[in-house]
């Protein structure tokens, strides 16, 4: 979908990597939580659950030797025994977090609905809140307010305007920092931040990315020293770090990447029924890759010297850069999958809506306590 459109925008459910398949569908179907009164999700602490761990998780980051998972009503287990037992952060709100990163082991940052920004700098055991759709688009627009106007900064503050007409739903879909200060989040329609100040502070750049549509931005992630963040309609932007802005990649693809992983030069983006693209050149040019599934890939990651993903269906596809067919593994257990990670040891850290699990990589998972 497009960003210029006048019409009202339903509140997203799910991270849109996952919302484009069958599992949006599975998620809505769960047990819906129900309260005597309304209760902001960005004012009311996440509830302390039993088996956390089993409960639906949406994306994993590691923290030095700690692995850290976040999920729905603000939803975050740690544990420091390589997943195999989990205990549940403290956390001060009930929004939906659907991605998580960790620059350093102990500085953490987490994002998701209602435009929350969540921070920790204790290896994720405990969590502020840095940012929300609720604070996000006053300080954005005086952010806009005080440039110099250009077509640019114009189109971006009134897409910003349209963005936030609708309250504060707007989610961020992906955060990742370089380091304890640099960071970026992008979002729905055209959505794009950026911190020098470890978060403290946040600037919109929707005028520094080749995408005057303002099509959904779901995934960014940093391969080789470059920054790449992808999106809809094929579309894979690099930071141009000289120019200050992400410059658009033609890749022949005219449908949605959900994310993307890699080593050195070599990438892989991945998304809507089992699309896989890669490319040797820094993403200057891309080929096709054959999948034996259709299935939508939610997730994935570089793992001693190859690359896994894991998609919706419960099923890993493992490959070496230069493959042209990765190869597929059904898990034992299977699992809807939503997010992942690699360990040091090269087993993977599963997320998805039955909870965390470890893999081998081939197959082989146990579930999280």
């Amino acid at each position: 979908m497009a960003g210029n459109s006048s019409l009202p925008r339903p509140r997203t459910l799910f991270r849109s990597a996952v919302c484009a398949g069958s599992l949006c569908a599975l998620l809505l179907s769960l047990p819906a939580f129900s309260a005597p009164t309304f209760r902001d999700p960005l004012d009311t602490p996440a509830e302390m659950r039993t088996n956390p761990a089993k409960r639906p998780l949406m994306a994993v980051a590691v923290a030095g030797e700690r692995v850290v998972a976040v999920g729905p009503r603000g939803l975050v287990v740690v544990s420091d025994d390589q997943g195999k037992t989990w205990t549940q952060a403290k956390v001060p709100v009930q929004s939906d977090l659907l991605s998580v990163h960790f620059p350093t082991p102990k500085l953490g940052w987490a994002v998701g609905h209602e435009g929350v920004v969540l921070h920790s700098a204790d290896g994720g055991a405990t969590w502020i809140k840095q940012l929300d759709g609720r604070s996000a688009p006053d300080t954005f627009k005086a952010h806009y307010a005080k440039m110099a106007p250009n077509p640019q900064v114009q189109a971006a503050a009134a897409q910003l305007d349209l963005n936030y007409r609708a309250g504060p739903a707007l989610p961020w879909l992906d955060v990742w920092f370089e380091d304890a200060n640099i960071g970026y989040a992008v979002g729905s329609f055209g959505m794009l931040m950026a911190t020098r100040d470890g978060g403290k502070t946040w600037e919109p750049w929707l005028e520094r990315v080749d995408n005057g549509e303002y099509l959904n931005l779901n995934a960014i992630r940093s391969v080789g020293g470059d920054l790449y963040i992808v999106g809809e309609r094929g579309r894979i932007y690099r930071f141009d770090r000289s120019a200050g802005r992400f410059a658009a990649i033609e890749t022949g693809y005219n449908g949605s990447f959900f994310g993307i992983a890699g080593e050195g030069r070599a990438l892989i983006a991945f998304g809507l029924r089992g699309v896989v693209y890669g490319s040797d050149d820094r993403g200057d040019t891309w080929r096709a890759l054959r999948v034996s599934s259709e299935q939508t890939i939610a997730a994935g990651t570089a793992v001693n010297g190859a690359f896994v993903l894991g998609n919706v269906a419960g099923q890993l596809l493992r490959g070496d850069w230069s493959a042209q067919a990765p190869v597929l593994a059904n898990l034992d257990q299977p699992m809807r999958m939503t997010g992942m990670a690699s360990l040091a040891d090269g087993s993977l850290v599963l997320t998805g809506l039955e909870g965390v699990r470890i893999s081998a990589g081939n197959g082989a998972a146990a579930s999280g306590k």
